[in-house]
């Protein structure tokens, strides 16, 4: 007996295809009070820890934050409240005139003794305190188009310190003298929020900065005018990081970093005192 074997044609019809009906399983309702005493546990909202799909976080006291809200917010509010104060106009774009049919479709001037235009200054009330929103670390490698693989260590190096993972950075512009080409990786860069944004601060304050023998502060002139503060640090003052400095011998080529402070704040002046309240000194150069 010879065994032939039949590919069956059913087979393609029977497979799962596209269906025009729209499910309506999630328009029935489903009385939650009446299911069984044994599915009560699926009530259970899942931050609670007796939630079957509770997950546990790392928890700890964030003091920096603490301190804002519990000190520094009512002190920056004393100390900027003004009762006759009013909203001060930035400098804007301005127009070429109507003078001339050509200055008409023009794209607009831009703003007198400034190189880009500046936002209203409003008063401080209870509504807008200044405060940090973002701290931005980005650490530049002029060695890296020859030796690539100093951007891993750069990358290395700030996710050491931040716990954070950061991203490679890439040069913008042909600069010959900084042996950057336009498209290489040149180093990496790593934005902190909330409680990796804290704890750096207060590594910063409380460890880092103090071991710097030749650090004064930070320069008064350091602002951008729209309220953003930056400072740097060489890589010997990355060598105080407790991250690093446990762990010498994995970094042997360190990089130093330009440290930005992302604030609310609508002026130079305002976040220096905002900055200051946290712990970081200034100094006129």
């Amino acid at each position: 007996m010879r065994f032939v074997r039949h590919f069956s044609n059913t087979v393609v019809a029977m497979k799962p295809g596209y269906s025009s009906v729209q499910p309506v399983h999630h328009l029935v309702p489903i009385a939650k009070a009446a299911l069984k005493p044994g599915y009560k546990e699926l009530l259970v909202p899942k931050d609670d820890i007796t939630s079957v799909g509770f997950k546990p976080t790392e928890t700890r006291q964030d003091r920096v934050a603490e301190y804002f809200e519990n000190s520094v917010k009512s002190d920056l509010m004393l100390h900027f409240y003004d009762h006759n104060a009013e909203v001060i106009e930035g400098n804007k774009r301005r127009s070429w005139g109507t003078d001339s049919p050509y200055k008409l479709y023009r794209n607009l001037k831009k703003p007198k003794g400034v190189s880009r235009p500046t936002r209203d200054v409003h008063p401080i009330t209870n509504r807008n305190i200044p405060q940090v929103t973002s701290v931005v670390i980005q650490a530049f490698e002029k060695n890296a188009l020859e030796e690539p693989w100093l951007n891993i260590s750069t990358r290395l190096q700030l996710a050491q310190i931040t716990n954070v993972k950061p991203k490679q950075i890439y040069a913008r512009a042909n600069i010959l003298p900084w042996r950057l080409r336009e498209g290489k990786p040149c180093g990496a860069k790593v934005e902190l929020f909330n409680s990796d944004m804290n704890q750096f601060i207060s590594t910063l304050t409380e460890i880092v900065l103090p071991r710097i023998r030749t650090f004064r502060g930070i320069k008064n002139t350091s602002g951008d005018n729209g309220g953003n503060i930056t400072f740097g640090l060489d890589p010997e003052d990355v060598k105080n990081f407790p991250e690093i400095e446990n762990f010498q011998e994995l970094f042997p080529n360190l990089t130093g970093m330009h440290i930005t402070f992302k604030t609310t704040a609508r002026t130079d002046e305002q976040a220096r005192t905002l900055i200051s309240t946290l712990g970081f000194p200034f100094y006129n150069p």
